[in-house]
């Protein structure tokens, strides 16, 4: 038995009659940072879903800790996973640390009081995302990359094995993006299993230790960055065409979308 964290080995789901995953498989190990990336539709946010049990697997099986998701109630998954929505669902006026606090419901029940472990945790995961200063803030006063980070502050003060998040950065400009990512990739360096569905493909190639590539529900592309993101791989799963190249400043690749009637030639590809 593999001693992964997180395992999702050949998992289906079907919703609604028609398949939106079909054999899907990967590993997250401790310290890694696991991208999920694909078009729109691909079933990047059904993944997330089924691995955290949201959504019954037509085939396959999704081993968490190695514990079948299948077998955990609802709060051992909350022990063992924690996710970052992609809504910043936070509409109640509950100040940013108790907010933050709701992430330690699955260690101390609904109507257990928090003890010096979670008060730790709590106050470690507000240090990381920066909102100490904030901690007494009514949630409904912060701006959207705010809220965001409250959204992972509270996921993190899960203290979980393994973290998800999806989408984490749709919704933020730039540098809210960067401190987000920056704090996952620190989360994942202390030894979390970490796996995030992101968009932007730069970023996942610069934070991400290894990118899945999905499209229409089926893995196109798995591997490290400059194996995945080619632009065959690439006009495969988008049915786009893009020129890859190297980012110096990053040391990782770099996608530039073209023009569907553009072709790119080889000087441009290399």
């Amino acid at each position: 038995m593999s001693d992964s964290p997180l395992v999702v080995d050949d998992v289906s789901v079907t919703l609604g009659g028609r398949e939106v995953l079909s054999g899907v498989s990967l590993t997250a190990e401790r310290g890694e940072l696991v991208g999920l990336i694909g078009p729109n539709g691909a079933g990047k946010t059904t993944l997330l879903r089924a691995i955290r049990g949201g959504v019954p697997t037509a085939a396959g099986a999704v081993t968490v800790t190695g514990q079948s998701v299948s077998s955990l109630s609802a709060r051992e998954i909350g022990q063992r996973v924690a996710t970052v929505p992609q809504e910043t669902e936070l509409s109640f006026g509950f100040s940013v640390k108790q907010a933050v606090a709701m992430g330690r419901h699955a260690h101390i029940g609904r109507f257990g009081t928090p003890d010096e472990t979670d008060q730790a945790a709590i106050a470690d995961a507000l240090a990381r995302t920066s909102l100490e200063s904030l901690a007494d803030r009514p949630v409904t006063d912060l701006s959207g990359g705010e809220r965001q980070r409250v959204l992972l502050a509270r996921a993190l003060a899960q203290a979980t094995p393994v973290l998800l998040l999806d989408e984490p950065t749709a919704s933020l400009d730039i540098n809210h993006a960067i401190r987000t990512l920056e704090t996952v990739r620190a989360v994942a360096d202390d030894g979390t299993a970490a796996v995030a569905a992101i968009h932007d493909l730069d970023l996942a190639a610069r934070y991400c230790d290894r990118l899945v590539l999905l499209a229409e529900g089926d893995v196109v592309a798995a591997g490290d960055p400059d194996t995945v993101l080619t632009s065959e791989t690439l006009a495969d799963a988008f049915d786009a065409t893009a020129v890859v190249s190297h980012d110096e400043v990053t040391d990782t690749p770099r996608v530039t979308a073209l023009p569907a009637e553009s072709t790119p030639t080889a000087d441009e590809e290399e």
